[in-house]
């Protein structure tokens, strides 16, 4: 019984803090309790109190702490080998008490001098003492006493019961920022940021409480970049309510309100499981503070309903408000209540400060964009000067002045005193505007009209225009035939002939003519001459660039379109600029260049936001841009970039790309250790694929989810997995992925103990390989690989016969296939286990480098044999050797 709850406790103490950790240690204390198992119950009983605090459950700590203080102090040497944990615990306590105002103060002052006395008996430093002190008094408002503490904190000696080098400066640091010594704060936080940080509360907690500190010196790069780190590994923590509150407070006094609104949402269903009442006064005091400055509608939890932003923004406020005066009133001060009023009053600390590399180039963008100059109004005119004025404002893309024009033509000069050149040069301007407004029958309606009066009159130049402009559009229309007949011809020979400026534009209507008849090269031909015309404005110039550049990549002439992509973004305009450097990252991305690719990608979404009908261009722009960071090795803007892409994907235009951004967040994830947030996307993958999914896909798919649960070690799971991994590869006819598959399988199931069916999977592995080329490099490494496989199993049982005999055949098969690694590792496995001399060990060892990662595996397993072989001596000067190495 007892070996049956030292494992389940085992379990439970690898099992994440939160609900789970905590159910199952509450399952060990029960069972330990009813088995009489006072020991075991004691230890388990001081891990439930940990889970229960760190989990974000901080109040039912205290009654199985109570009972843990109750049977130290009925016999303290029945526990003492559990002295330290007990009195870890012990710190819990008081800082558990300030949250709950119903708790009295002076039980937390009992508490406190319950703490010091235990710590004085065992000869403890009074180093965490003073920092709990501290904590009691910043909390109810005694500066004085607060700032006595601080200093005899700072000064007690650190012991094996101070918090860890990360949390204990993390708290002074709280200090320093609440009495606006931010520059001290920042500078002890250095050495911590730069050292080696184990602990489970960090860095997150660091950068969270340097926020306000690094704003005030002006850090604004480190204050950033210290939200995104600690946010990311916060969101997915349990109990972290008020951190949240920090750094909702940090976007919305940064100028970040939609950031700080979109951190609501997702945390107010948390405000229901609140760690503490302290814990939902910061959130509800921060929340309200943001809300109160937009006018937005919010989604509220559990409500089919949104709710305006200042409506619940004033519901928060009187929780928080009622909240600190029931901390207030059993503090029996004013600090909490004017704490809230402070949050609830802030003003900006900057007016704005961006949050990524493409937030902060459209703010440079429009800070430096001119200020829009209300248009001229149109100067005296009449009768055909209006018709002058508009076919010059068109041409000239002055389209409002244009349509202005056109239209006081037609008021002003009655219909039976117009000219039939008149009444076709208004229908021309009829067909653009219908053109440009996507009316294709109007416009065509509009310029066969004109035609007929142009042909009648003998205007043969706007009678090749009107065929010109007819062509095009029947060509955007897909009706390539006829309006290649219409429009070809007219087309060149208005290149040729008609007034310079116009020549650019009707060549760049026949390019787009012969690009949509797949007619690629004449087409290319044609933007190479226009790109070069003297006589072009640059703006179409750099429109054929981007026409040219894709036609490019549809001939997969990658080099030649990012110099096509370039000549792009010199237009003038922010939307045809943003699909070049798109175009131009994209290429730079498939020629392996992401970092440069990350720059392009950066600059399109800056000129793209706040855009109209911009929302499907930046979705694909961010997710090419989070390819770029991931390929760079950059997995936090990667992840934050393709976040920030997914709400745009409920947009059925955009559905097909939720795989793709699904694929950048599972490896982003992966490559931020967030294994579970890595797991969730590459199930949501599976989940979404379509009934045809190609199975290689869904095999690799499926492999990536085991290596996960493996990395999890949730080894059981990985076993079924695998094993459908291998079933998708089988039946994409890949045996040496089946074959792989199956070995993965077979270790996660070695990993959980279950050796029969490691057996049982190398077996149905085997015969895979049998059909195929023995001598294939690829088919020896599993067959070697299946070898060693059996070696380690025949290892963790004990069984050295079966274990050298088949490390052997892998050693044999890894050396034919040449895989010097693989091969070693067998070598060393056999010397070490396959005879009792030396000779094999040394000859390894002396052809290793010293830099090898099994240089100094292979010395002390040397020098061990040479021991047993009472060659002490050479042992010695070996073990030198290797120390120095």
């Amino acid at each position: 019984m007892t070996d049956d709850l030292v494992d389940r406790l085992h379990q439970a103490q690898q099992t994440p803090y939160g609900k789970a950790r905590t159910a199952m240690l509450e399952d060990v204390v029960r069972r330990a309790d009813a088995a009489g198992s006072e020991e075991l119950a004691f230890f388990s009983r001081l891990n439930l109190v940990t889970a229960y605090v760190m989990g974000g459950e901080p109040r039912k700590s205290l009654v199985p702490f109570a009972r843990c203080v109750a049977d130290w102090d009925a016999d303290p040497a029945k526990y003492q080998e559990h002295s330290h944990l007990f009195l870890w615990c012990f710190k819990y306590a008081p800082n558990t008490l300030t949250k709950f105002p119903e708790v009295p103060l002076d039980r937390t002052y009992a508490v406190l001098d319950d703490m010091e006395r235990r710590w004085q008996v065992g000869g403890h430093s009074p180093h965490a003492v003073h920092q709990h002190r501290w904590q009691v008094a910043a909390h109810i408002g005694d500066d004085e006493t607060a700032a006595e503490q601080y200093r005899l904190w700072s000064t007690a000696p650190r012991d094996d019961l101070s918090d860890c080098i990360g949390c204990d400066p993390t708290h002074k640091v709280h200090h320093l920022t609440t009495t606006g010594q931010t520059a001290e704060a920042v500078a002890l936080s250095v050495g911590v940021l730069d050292g080696q940080l184990t602990c489970n509360e960090q860095p997150q907690q660091m950068l969270t409480t340097l926020l306000p500190a690094y704003v005030a010196e002006g850090m604004y790069a480190e204050a950033v970049d210290a939200h995104r780190r600690a946010y990311r590994i916060l969101r997915n923590q349990p109990g972290e309510l008020s951190a949240y509150s920090d750094h909702i407070r940090f976007c919305a006094r940064t100028g970040n309100l939609p950031r700080a609104v979109e951190l609501i949402e997702r945390h107010l269903p948390d405000l229901d499981d609140s760690p503490s009442p302290l814990a939902t006064m910061d959130f509800a005091a921060a929340a309200s503070h943001a809300l109160s400055r937009v006018d937005l509608r919010i989604r509220r939890p559990k409500s089919t309903e949104d709710v305006a932003a200042a409506d619940l923004a004033e519901e928060l406020a009187q929780q928080a408000l009622a909240l600190a005066a029931q901390f207030d009133e059993r503090n029996g001060t004013k600090r909490q209540s004017e704490n809230v009023r402070a949050v609830l009053a802030a003003e900006p600390w900057v007016d704005y400060l961006p949050l990524s590399e493409t937030a902060r180039k459209a703010h440079q963008r429009a800070q430096a964009a001119p200020h829009a100059v209300p248009e001229a109004p149109l100067p005296e005119g009449g009768g055909q000067v209006w018709l002058d004025r508009a076919e010059e404002g068109w041409q000239t893309d002055r389209r409002t002045e244009a349509i202005a024009a056109w239209a006081a033509f037609e008021q002003e000069v009655p219909e039976s005193d117009r000219t039939p050149l008149d009444r076709a040069r208004v229908l021309d301007g009829r067909g653009l505007v219908a053109s440009n407004n996507e009316d294709v029958e109007l416009a065509l309606e509009s310029w066969r009209e004109a035609l007929t009066l142009y042909s009648e009159l003998g205007e043969d130049v706007r009678v090749l225009r009107d065929r010109g402009r007819i062509g095009r559009v029947l060509c955007d229309a897909g009706q390539l035939d006829e309006g290649l007949a219409t429009g070809e011809a007219p087309l060149r020979q208005l290149i040729e002939e008609d007034e310079p400026r116009r020549r650019g534009g009707w060549q760049y209507s026949l390019a787009t003519m012969l690009a949509q008849a797949g007619r690629s090269e004449e087409a290319l031909a044609e933007l190479s001459v226009l790109r070069t015309r003297p006589d072009a404005d640059p703006d179409l110039q750099s429109g054929a660039g981007i026409l040219q550049c894709n036609l490019l990549l549809q001939l997969e002439r990658l080099e030649e379109a990012e110099e096509a992509a370039s000549a792009g973004t010199t237009t003038r305009e922010q939307m045809p600029r943003s699909f070049a450097y798109r175009q131009r990252g994209w290429i730079r991305l498939a020629l392996q260049r992401p970092a440069e690719a990350v720059g392009d990608l950066e600059e399109a979404i800056a000129l793209a936001v706040g855009m109209p009908d911009s929302e499907v261009h930046l979705t694909i722009c961010r997710l090419e841009l989070a390819k770029s960071y991931l390929f760079s090795g950059r997995p936090l803007e990667a992840a934050e970039t393709a976040e920030e892409a997914l709400p745009a994907l409920r947009d059925p235009e955009l559905a097909g790309l939720l795989g793709d951004v699904r694929g950048v967040l599972a490896d982003a994830y992966r490559a931020l250790g967030e294994m579970e947030s890595a797991l969730v996307q590459t199930r949501a993958l599976l989940a979404e694929a379509p009934a045809d999914a190609h199975p290689y896909w869904l095999a690799q798919t499926k492999q990536d989810e085991g290596n996960l649960l493996e990395r999890l070690d949730r080894d059981k799971e990985a076993v079924d997995v695998f094993v459908a991994a291998a079933a998708y590869f089988e039946a994409a006819e890949q045996p040496l992925e089946y074959v792989q598959a199956l070995r993965l399988a077979g270790q996660s199931a070695r990993y959980a103990g279950d050796f029969a069916q490691v057996r049982e999977l190398l077996d149905r592995a085997e015969p895979a390989l049998e059909s195929l080329p023995s001598a294939d490099e690829q088919v020896l490494f599993q067959q070697a690989g299946i070898h060693w496989d059996r070696a380690i199993l025949a290892l963790q049982q004990g069984d050295i016969t079966t274990l050298v005999a088949d490390a052997a055949r892998a050693a044999e098969a890894y050396e034919r296939g040449g895989y010097e690694e693989q091969h070693l590792n067998a070598r060393l496995i056999l010397a070490e286990h396959a005879t009792s001399d030396e000779t094999a060990l040394q000859q390894i060892f002396t052809t290793l480098p010293t830099s090898h990662p099994h240089y100094l595996r292979t010395g002390y397993l040397l020098a061990d044999r040479l021991r047993q072989l009472d060659r002490h001596q050479e042992a010695d000067q070996l073990e030198v050797l290797l120390g120095e190495a």
